[in-house]
């Protein structure tokens, strides 16, 4: 797999797609269903450029939305994603980056934007869409596209049950009266910052136990792949 990944990241860089224009416009299939884009080239053109590249070139083929958080937004584009290692996803990238081009354009619900690191020059390929206006962003991450078709895609996406939710299921707000208090680790939501308690299987130490629910705790990742079939844009 790390061989495939690097002949996709040769193809890519390679691949020199015509100009983007204003009349492209973006298919994103899924295995949730399809949803169609426009980008803004007049605003972002090295990011338009760099999507279009990615996309036409098969980069994104297969990979997955990687980071769900229902009210802000979905992740997608990271290669690593492909591959059958969950803890590396987010990391990924194409091998080189594009400077910022922020604007103001709002980040609003269906706004396709670029993911980064701190560095405002750090982006790649990860990008998001926007599943409500999140102000906070604004002028501060490259706002390059917008959904004009399917955007309930984005809700039936931003819905699907994360390792985060699932694990707080398992969750209660307090120990049930009667409980032994010894059999129950402590814990704080990470989304709340509320205390929270969840119970310790026998055949697991405490310390063990605590570890591995705070970290399904602060993963966004889907319980199930949401994967990515095909990007292209024409």
């Amino acid at each position: 797999m790390p061989f495939e990944i690097e002949k996709i990241k040769k193809k890519a860089f390679e691949y020199e797609p015509k100009p983007v224009s204003a009349e492209d416009t973006v298919i994103i299939r899924t295995n949730q269903g399809n949803m169609k884009l426009i980008l803004y080239p007049e605003i972002a053109p090295k990011h338009c450029y760099n999507f279009k590249k990615l996309a036409n070139s098969g980069f994104y083929d297969g990979t997955t939305f990687h980071r769900i958080i229902p009210s802000f937004m979905i992740q997608g584009g990271d290669i690593l994603s492909r591959d059958s290692k969950d803890s590396n996803d987010g990391q990924g990238g194409p091998g080189w980056t594009v400077d910022a081009e922020f604007s103001k354009k709002k980040h609003e619900k269906g706004v396709l934007s670029m993911a980064r690191s701190s560095d405002p020059n750090s982006a790649g390929s990860q990008f998001f869409i926007c599943h409500s206006s999140s102000p906070h962003l604004d002028g501060k991450y490259t706002v390059f596209g917008k959904v004009v078709q399917n955007i309930n895609l984005i809700d039936k996406i931003a819905n699907i049950p994360t390792i985060y939710s699932e694990t707080r299921k398992m969750c209660y707000n307090r120990i049930p009266e009667g409980s032994n208090e010894e059999s129950w680790v402590e814990l704080i939501d990470p989304k709340t910052r509320k205390k929270i308690y969840s119970k310790v299987p026998e055949e697991i130490s405490k310390d063990s136990f605590r570890f591995e629910i705070n970290s399904k705790l602060r993963n966004n990742q889907p319980a199930f792949a949401i994967r990515i079939l095909s990007i292209r844009v024409n």
